[in-house]
């Protein structure tokens, strides 16, 4: 139960919520500032930067920290701890030093790959309450290391029966785990007259992941109220994803997304930094603001509401939805040649890039390095079941020489390249021929991402004259053919990838 000073202070602080606020007062109260005591995890039998296992020394602290009157705080000092399934309860606060390392206790049975978790913000039918997992220095962070473990199947933090919580300052290495680093989940709550609950009123802010999973990455909610979501980043999967597709939610009809806000969400090297996708949830409003990407598939994909074909005929299940107030502005996206993207996503691709797609997975085993196919990919808008309005504003790219615009739809799709077309090379956005007419030389200027191999001069016949090597990283390529002794006249200059990828016609004077 959340203690009677800080009840106080978050009944005060909501009846001031701001509809379309971001402050941060309007989601998580603080408390700890009044704990009635402050206990060290080593107070309890844990030792830095032996391999012993350090879970039971925090759970006895945060056992006693929670029967205070006031609640307390839990230090984690400098050094390294291994730890796993650690409950976290009421009125418990825990610092962690920006020296310390966290990692995960070694599984027992290999045989038997249980999910789990570091941090469990959860509990059957009992509300979790003004609880936070913070740095214990300002502006710094604490590491989480998820390298070389046995069972994969684990997050960091699971929230669900959580109200007025703060999760904060964190570095996750992964190692292509299989969940996202944070997720929201509901759970059986029977004093709720729904008879669940899942997270209410909270903040997750400045969060980073490594090395993430192309299907997961750093945060995934599929139930969550008044949440801000701040200073996230990612390097692989998705860094801040709002998906609503657990099958148990879509059957029942419980769960989803209502009032949550993203500020500074980036990613790199992977598959988005934001995503929402409602499947058969019909959720509230969400509010997107500065969204940065760079060599990832897409800055910003949303997804359109179905049901899957055992849910149709369910009572209730219908096509999802997101509220049509719903905000995505600010989105920045730079383009690179090895992002994660699923094959799925190919048809979005413009032709010209398919070349570049690696003929094998990435080590997560689902998504292929691939060129970024676009800024944004609106899959919602449209007419009809699960088509919804999103106000989407601001949105640039960097390097996308291949599109002609930035935000993509369902229409935009070309499943199939149509091998036998010929481009003209005259006004290409890859490559600039100059000059034409020419006399003995020309020359080609090549954009950075041109991905080319060669070239060929033919006469107008077809018959091959020349053909010449083009460097990946190559800039220009000068074409000197004087020694060929050619009249006057026209020819054909053919430019190759891995493919014919488009022809222009030249004369020499």
């Amino acid at each position: 139960m959340l203690n009677s000073k800080c009840l106080l202070f978050v009944l005060i602080s909501t009846l001031f919520v701001k509809a379309n606020s971001q402050d941060e007062a309007d989601f998580y109260t603080e408390c700890n500032h009044l704990v009635s005591s402050t206990k060290a995890i080593t107070e309890y039998g844990a030792i830095a930067d032996d391999e012993g296992d350090d879970s039971q020394a925090l759970q006895d602290a945060i056992d006693f920290a929670t029967a205070q009157v006031n609640g307390g705080k839990v230090l984690i000092p400098s050094g390294i701890f291994y730890l796993k399934q650690i409950n976290l309860k009421s009125n418990v606060h825990i610092e962690i030093d920006k020296e310390a390392i966290i990692k995960i206790t070694a599984w027992e049975d290999p045989e038997n790959l249980k999910n789990y978790m570091l941090f469990n913000l959860n509990v059957k039918n009992d509300l979790i309450e003004n609880v936070s997992i913070r740095c214990a220095q300002e502006n710094e962070r604490y590491t989480i290391d998820f390298r070389n473990l046995i069972n994969k199947n684990i997050r960091a933090y699971q929230l669900n029966n959580v109200e007025n919580f703060y999760v904060a300052d964190f570095n996750v290495i992964d190692d292509i785990t299989r969940f996202s680093c944070v997720t929201f989940g509901y759970e059986v709550y029977s004093p709720s007259p729904e008879g669940w609950n899942s997270p209410k009123n909270g903040i997750v802010k400045n969060g980073d992941v490594r090395n993430a999973h192309y299907g997961y990455g750093l945060i995934q909610a599929q139930a969550a109220t008044n949440t801000l979501f701040k200073n996230l980043s990612g390097e692989g999967g998705v860094t801040l994803r709002f998906e609503t597709g657990y099958d148990k939610m879509n059957e029942l009809q419980i769960g989803g997304i209502f009032d949550c806000y993203g500020r500074n969400i980036s990613c790199v090297d992977g598959n988005a930094a934001y995503m929402m996708s409602p499947h058969a949830i019909h959720n509230g409003h969400v509010d997107i603001q500065g969204v940065d990407a760079v060599n990832c598939g897409f800055a910003v994909r949303i997804g359109n509401g179905y049901v899957k074909k055992d849910q149709e005929g369910l009572p209730g299940v219908t096509p999802g939805t997101f509220a049509g107030t719903s905000i995505v502005k600010d989105v920045t996206a730079t383009y690179g040649t090895s992002a994660q993207v699923k094959s799925k996503h190919f048809k979005y691709m413009p032709c010209t890039l398919r070349h570049l797609i690696s003929p094998d997975y990435n080590p997560d085993g689902e998504s292929y390095s691939a060129p970024a196919v676009a800024p944004f990919l609106n899959g919602a808008e449209g007419v009809g079941a699960g088509y919804f309005n999103v106000n989407i504003s601001n949105v640039s790219s960097n390097g996308f020489t291949e599109l002609s615009k930035d935000i993509l739809v369902e229409s935009d799709a070309v499943a199939d390249c149509d091998e036998t077309a010929v481009r003209d090379l005259s006004n290409d956005k890859l490559v600039t021929i100059y000059p034409n007419p020419f006399k003995d030389e020309f020359s080609l200027e090549l954009a950075t991402t041109h991905g080319f191999t060669h070239i060929e001069l033919m006469d107008m016949s077809g018959r091959k004259l020349l053909t010449k090597s083009i460097n990946i990283k190559q800039e220009k390529l000068n074409v000197n053919i004087s020694s060929l002794n050619l009249p006057k006249g026209f020819y054909l200059l053919a430019l190759y990838n891995s493919r014919l990828y488009g022809q222009k016609k030249l004369l020499k004077i």
